[in-house]
């Protein structure tokens, strides 16, 4: 039983070490992981080069697989680097294999993890936050993972010892294959699993064929953590998910059917039926996979845009899609989300003046035809469009507020202290619209030619205001420059208008009462103008 305890307690070791080791890489490199990834993926061979290396950095093809399903859900990956980084995953996941066989059962390296364990942990007290910590926080990772290794490779020597080695040699191929599926998948870590059949295989308790498949079915059993994360998320992250899938698992078919061969081929080399030789092994029929596959990266995702269509039943575009465990990244794509809103901001607004968006926000359309066009006011479910608004406004503030306390670099924390105040301008200026609708819609049924000729210079300008807005998001830089002309002009007006609307009393062209209205409507107006133009001065700066 203290064996078995033991081995328990060394995996458990190894696997926080792991874990540690991802986290603190991850946080170290911050958003510069973001930037390298968006810069190094735009071809299919640097995607597949990106996904080997930074498995081989992070240590976790899980890692890598997941991070890649939520930069694809993000926006910022598309379907086709996203399979290339997976294929490439699976090469770079062997590194481990390799860094264990050549270290981990050659040398006693328990001093040398202890003291990466003593190294890190004091110098992640005394650095406090920040990048130089968890820099610090990944030796420390890099020691306990070194520490499950001794401690499994003492456990696994004691077992050979008791267990009945022949009677394991009894067992179907298949059964080793299963237990390797079985094991990735409740352990979430095919690394674990090459770990224990390499310490396995170095105690003499398996043969080097069991081995070979166990690692096999390692391979496999990984597909499920890709499957957890793809599940409620986006079509492009189920397409990906399917594409891992069919990737490892037609892996391991060509591995299994090649097992006499590679197994030949890899012991007859002078390694013999070692560590190193099930690290080759595993490496090879993993290049064979990425060989056979590579040629249909690009069939392979046009073919998948085809399927998996999901509605969206979800408000959001891209953070219901992005967990909050990278940071970078949940800013990246939270700050996606918040320019969504705009657009969505000014879609309500586009139909607060009877206007259909689809019309409205016509790239160089004439604001003048627009308006004629649809001179006759519609209905439009107003409060239906406005639910809709705050339904996406509290996913994306009740993201933020998740986010916030899981940022610590401080270069993503000013950029979501920007996209923060970038929601609260855009959502300042849907509820200036809001407070119009009553005011647009007694308007829009005055008969009187004063009250006629107010409404339609209030569509002009909103609508030259959203079309503005909607045209610097698509790229138009001048764009920015009549978005501020016309602030300043409402701006002005809204200064003057006091002076201007007493001399319409004085001379009895409108009511007191339609005095306080048409104040309000200026005023509302003008603050709408205000925070879109404050939006995009924050957008740029996010």
């Amino acid at each position: 039983m203290t064996i078995y305890i033991e081995a328990f307690s060394a995996l458990g070791l190894f696997l926080f070490g792991m874990l540690y080791l991802e986290d603190s890489l991850k946080k170290a490199a911050g958003a510069s992981f973001r930037r390298w990834v968006k810069i190094s993926t735009n071809t299919n061979p640097k995607a597949l080069l990106t996904g080997g290396t930074a498995t081989a950095l992070l240590q976790s093809s899980s890692a890598v697989t997941l991070m890649t399903l939520s930069l694809i859900g993000a926006g910022i990956l598309n379907l086709q680097s996203g399979i290339g980084i997976m294929f490439g995953s699976n090469i770079g996941t062997t590194a481990t294999g390799w860094i264990i066989a050549l270290i981990g059962f050659k040398f006693n390296i328990k001093i040398i993890a202890l003291f990466m364990v003593g190294f890190g942990g004091i110098g992640s007290v005394l650095f406090g936050e920040g990048r130089i910590r968890h820099t610090f926080g990944a030796i420390t990772g890099f020691g306990l993972i070194f520490l499950g290794i001794e401690g499994l490779k003492d456990s696994f020597s004691t077992l050979s010892q008791i267990i009945d080695i022949q009677e394991l040699q009894k067992y179907n191929i298949f059964v080793f294959l299963a237990a390797g599926i079985v094991l990735t998948a409740i352990i979430q870590s095919s690394s674990a699993s090459v770990v224990i059949a390499q310490g396995a295989l170095f105690s003499g308790v398996i043969s080097f064929e069991h081995a070979a498949v166990l690692v096999i079915g390692a391979n496999v059993g990984t597909t499920v953590t890709v499957l957890i994360g793809a599940i409620g998320g986006s079509s492009d992250k189920k397409r990906t998910a399917a594409a891992h899938i069919l990737f490892n698992v037609s892996t391991a078919a060509v591995a299994l059917a090649l097992l006499m061969p590679l197994t030949w081929t890899v012991t007859h080399i002078g390694l013999h039926e070692s560590v190193e030789a099930l690290a080759l092994f595993h490496t090879l029929f993993n290049v064979i996979g990425v060989l056979i596959w590579y040629p249909m990266i690009t069939p392979l995702s046009m073919w998948l845009m085809k399927h998996f269509e999901t509605p969206n039943l979800t408000p959001t575009l891209y953070i219901h899609n992005v967990p909050l465990g990278i940071p970078a990244l949940a800013q990246e794509a939270l700050h996606k989300e918040v320019v969504h809103l705009g657009r969505e901001v000014c879609s309500f607004a586009i139909w607060a003046i009877k206007i259909p968006p689809s019309e409205g926000l016509k790239h160089h359309a004439s604001i003048s035809k627009i308006l004629e066009t649809y001179e006759t006011p519609m209905d439009v479910p107003h409060s239906n469009l406005y639910h809709e608004l705050q339904r996406l406004q509290g996913d994306i503030l009740e993201y933020a507020s998740s986010l916030s306390s899981r940022i610590v670099l401080p270069k993503v924390r000013e950029e979501f202290a920007q996209t923060l105040l970038m929601a609260t301008q855009l959502i300042a200026a849907s509820k200036y619209i809001k407070d119009l609708l009553e005011d647009i819609t007694m308007l829009a049924e005055s008969d009187t030619l004063e009250m006629a000729a107010f409404y339609h210079e209030l569509r002009y300008q909103i609508l030259a205001l959203c079309m503005a807005y909607n045209d610097w998001l698509n790229g138009d830089e001048e764009a920015k420059e009549r978005l501020e002309k016309l602030f300043i002009k409402l701006d002005t007006s809204y200064k003057n208008s006091i002076g201007i609307l007493n001399d319409m009393i004085a001379n009895y062209k409108i009511s007191k009462h339609m005095t306080a209205i048409f104040m309000n409507i200026t005023h509302h107006t003008r603050n709408f103008s205000k925070a879109l133009y404050k939006s995009i001065n924050l957008i740029e700066s996010a």
